[in-house]
Formats: structure tokens, sequence, C-alpha cells
């Protein structure tokens, strides 16, 4: 199978920030993981925000801020108090997962606290003048909230999260539970950066340092809620099929809520190893048919085609290629469908569990 090169170049490949997910997920690095055209080939009507209200109890909270007024001195009392008392569940939340300091009760946590910001100056200053300056964050938060409302409107019913822009210490960029969607600040610090050049290579190759960028802020959070709030849709032990499924709905539910983002910005890709994707989708998609690709269920096997790197590394694919094919793949799959089925309603394409269904539309 004969593919073709675009000049994409494999240099300064790009990240997809790390979001935290669950063992169904194979702990994919996202992530961790938008369009003028919504959804990567057919047009659909945008959805109409302009008089959506979101739910009570949404808001956006800027941990930064509690960061900036913590009291000066060796008072624990009096420093815990500050970090419990501006939100407790959050406080517990950061202290305890997040940066791992302590117990959030334990009043000691707040002196680990102390010498964390410390030792992170350079990193908060370094937030305060990128990601976390007031025009990239007011730029990102209305990004971020309109997605959510485009949300509100496909699913209703669903809970949405408090969104959270906190320093992480480099730990997570983002971090959703049921309640909370924290967003590691320091993950969005744009490259290149002095302070990249002391994180460990091991963890922070040249691939994810490139997309570490603030405008990819928005897209990269939500993305990373959408694929842990919906992986449920997984089995326990997903083959490839089932995995092409997946990212194929989530993709699609990003799209959506992004409308104005370029399909490479969604990916995280460059404008180039898009148009390679494109360029050379029937011999990816030949490289994904074999039964024992297309059924294979260990995780080792399955995720090749879905985890973040420097390009994909299955089949016969060369080094020139971008990472992540499966996804593009699957997102392809789904407009397929889609286009197939036009009067599809969003409840129904998240219902999708055959895999083999939604192929069969799938003409590359």
């Amino acid at each position: 199978m004969k593919f073709h090169s675009h000049n994409s170049s494999k240099s300064t490949p790009q990240m997809g920030a790390r979001a935290v997910l669950s063992r169904k997920l194979f702990n994919v690095a996202m992530c961790v993981l938008v369009f003028s055209a919504a959804g990567c080939n057919t047009e659909r009507p945008r959805i109409d925000v302009s008089n959506v209200a979101l739910p009570e109890g949404f808001e956006v909270l800027n941990w930064m801020e509690v960061v900036h007024a913590v009291p000066l001195g060796n008072n624990q009392a009096k420093n815990w108090s500050h970090f419990h008392d501006a939100d407790p569940a959050f406080w517990a939340l950061w202290s305890e997962a997040i940066l791992q300091a302590g117990p959030a009760e334990d009043t000691a946590t707040a002196a680990i606290l102390q010498g964390f910001l410390r030792d992170m100056k350079p990193m908060l200053d370094a937030i305060d003048s990128t990601s976390g300056s007031p025009d990239v964050l007011a730029r990102e938060e209305a990004r971020l909230v309109d997605a959510f409302k485009r949300f509100h409107v496909l699913d209703p019913h669903h809970p949405l999260p408090r969104v959270v822009w906190m320093p992480s210490g480099f730990n997570v960029a983002v971090y959703p539970t049921d309640e909370v969607l924290a967003v590691g600040l320091d993950w969005f610090l744009g490259a290149p950066n002095s302070l990249h050049d002391e994180l460990p290579p091991s963890l922070f190759p040249a691939y994810r340092l490139a997309r570490m960028r603030p405008e990819l802020l928005a897209t990269t959070a939500f993305r990373g809620w959408v694929l842990v709030r919906h992986q449920s849709l997984l089995g326990p032990s997903p083959r490839t099929a089932e995995q092409l499924l997946f990212w194929g709905q989530c993709m699609d539910v990003v799209a959506q809520c992004f409308p104005d983002d370029a399909p490479w910005t969604l990916m995280d890709w460059t404008e180039e190893e898009w148009a390679w994707a494109v360029a050379n989708e029937r011999a990816v998609w030949a490289e994904l048919q074999p039964q024992d690709v297309m059924f294979a269920s260990a995780p080792r096997d399955v995720m090749r085609w879905f985890q973040e790197g420097p390009f994909t590394r299955a089949g016969a694919l060369p080094q020139s290629c971008p990472d992540r094919l499966g996804v593009f793949i699957g997102w392809r799959m789904l407009d397929a469908y889609r286009e197939a089925h036009p009067d599809l309603s969003h409840a129904a394409l998240m219902q999708l569990s055959d895999p083999l269904a939604v192929m069969r539309h799938y003409r590359p």
C-alpha cells in the first residue's frame, strides 16, 4: 500500500495533553485529546446558543487567584483556612488527588503547599504571563462555556461540571470528575518555553511539549471531559473496532461543540498532518481492515492506533504519518454514518454499539 508524503515535518510534532482516563481507555494520553465545517465532510446546522442558559451550579473558578492570595507567613491554620474556605471540595481534590500533598483536613498539608508554591514560583509566573493571563483565560473560557452550552442543547439531561483553572505542578493537563473539570494551566504555557527544559524528556517528549499551547486549552479540556464522561460506552475489553466507534462518537460531539475550529486543531495536529491523513486515508484503512487488527483485544495492539506519540506505530505506516490515526479513522467512519442517516439524533448516535454497522457506510 502506497503512502504519500505531504512534507509533514516530524522534527516538532505536536502534543495531545493528558487526561485522566480509566483502564477502559488503557490510560491513553490525550490527551488526555473542531472546525469550520461541522464534521469531517458533512455540513450540518450550527447549534444556536444565543439564548441558552447553563444549568444552575455551573461556574468557572480561577484557582490561581486563590493561590496568589495565600497569606504570608507560616501560620498553618491560617493558610489551611484560606485554601479550605475558598472551595472545600476543590481544595480536597487539588491537595489530595492532583498534587498529592497530603490529607485535605490536615493543616500540615497547607505547610507542604507553601513549599510547593515557593518551589513552583517560576511555573506560576509563567502561567500568569501565558495560559493564565487575563486575555487568554477570557478567550478560552468563552470558548469553553459556549462548548458546554452546545453540549447542553445536545444532551440537556447530562450533568455539567464546574470548571477550575489551576496549577498542577505538571502532574495533569485535564482532571475530570463527576463534579469538576480541573485544567492544569501549566500544560499550556506555549512552546518553546524555558521551563520545558527542566521537565523529564521521558514524560515530556518533544511531540508533547510542542502541543502545550494556550490556544489548545479549551478544546483539550472539553475533549478530555467528553472522553471520560462517556467511557461507559466501552466494554471491559474493547477491541480496535469498539475503540474506533467510541472515538468517532466522542470526536463527533466535540466537533459540534467547537464548530469554528479546524479539524486538525481538534486532533492536535498541524494542517500538514491533517492533509497527510486525508491523502492516505484509504491506505490507512487498509492497514486497519485485517481481522487480526480490527478485532485485536490486547491493549498494546489496540492502543497503538489511538495513543499519543511522534507517529502511529502500527502496521506498515511510515514514520512520516501523524499519531492517533485510529481516532481519525473512527471520526471519518462516524461522519460517513451520519451522512447516510441525516436525521440521526444525538441520543441515537451515542447509543450506537455495533461498529460493523457503522463501518458498512464507510468508503474511504
